[in-house]
Parts: structure tokens; C-alpha cells; sequence
């Protein structure tokens, strides 16, 4: 009895294991809780409408020519990089200060889109993507012989 206790165990592995990589774009279960050392996953929203997915990421300090999206069919990639300089001068006394923070999110879409006809907005920290859905692609009817 207790083989097919664990066989169990191992079985429910697999499938969370397989849940996790569809769940992350095919990257593995790692990249759950921590995707790269040092990037950060934006908040998004994906809402789909009947004729398009529309996805709101926040990447807040962020400059829009530092931002790249990725497209297919059946998902979005979002890289983008934030970097600021401070430097402060006080009679002899020079600091400085460096940052720079990565944004990185995979998202499978919930339908197919046409990522070629894709609009991107970026205001205020907030990017929203508009991909307009594929057309419902037509059944055809097989006879049986």
C-alpha cells in the first residue's frame, strides 16, 4: 500500500510541475518565485474582450525606449530595464549612486491574437497592449468512410 501512496505523490509532482511550466510560458517551476536573480515580475491585468486581449503591466521609472515586447500567437513577453544615476557634490564630498532594476513577464493569452497588428502605450509607468484575437477560424466537417 504505501508504493502507490508515493506513486501518487510523484504523479501530483509532475502535473503542478507541468501546471507551473504552462503556467510560466515553458520556462520551468523555478521561475515561480524567482525568475532571475535580481528582476522583478510587473503587475498585470489581461482582459479579453470579444475582439481583442488587452494586457495593462505596471513598470513603474521606466523609459519607453527601454522597453521590448515579444509577441506570438499565443503569448507576450515583456522585457524592460530601469537605471538611474544620482550624484550629489558637497564641497569635497562626492556621492554617487547607481540602480538598475529589470522587469521581466511571460503571459499566455487566453486567445489567439495577430501580433503583427499589436498597439503599444506606455504612460505614467503603465503599459497597455492591444492585440487584436485571430478570426474564428471555420470547422470543417469530416465523413466518416
Amino acid at each position: 500500500m504505501m508504493p502507490a501512496v508515493w506513486e501518487e505523490f510523484r504523479r501530483l509532482e509532475e502535473r503542478m510541475n507541468q501546471l507551473f511550466r504552462e503556467l510560466m510560458g515553458g520556462e520551468g517551476e523555478r521561475r515561480l518565485f524567482t525568475p532571475f536573480e535580481g528582476v522583478r515580475t510587473p503587475f498585470c491585468d489581461v482582459q479579453e474582450t470579444d475582439s481583442e486581449v488587452i494586457i495593462t503591466a505596471e513598470l513603474p521609472g521606466v523609459s519607453k525606449e527601454d522597453i521590448q515586447i515579444n509577441a506570438t500567437e499565443n503569448e507576450v513577453e515583456i522585457k524592460a530595464e530601469r537605471r538611474s544615476e544620482q550624484e550629489e557634490k558637497s564641497g569635497s564630498y562626492l556621492r554617487r549612486e547607481r540602480t538598475h532594476t529589470s522587469f521581466y513577464r511571460r503571459i499566455a493569452l487566453p486567445a489567439e491574437v495577430q501580433p503583427e497588428k499589436a498597439k503599444a502605450k506606455y504612460r505614467d509607468g503603465v503599459l497597455e497592449l492591444r492585440l487584436p484575437k485571430q478570426k474564428a477560424r471555420q470547422k470543417s466537417q469530416i465523413k466518416v468512410e
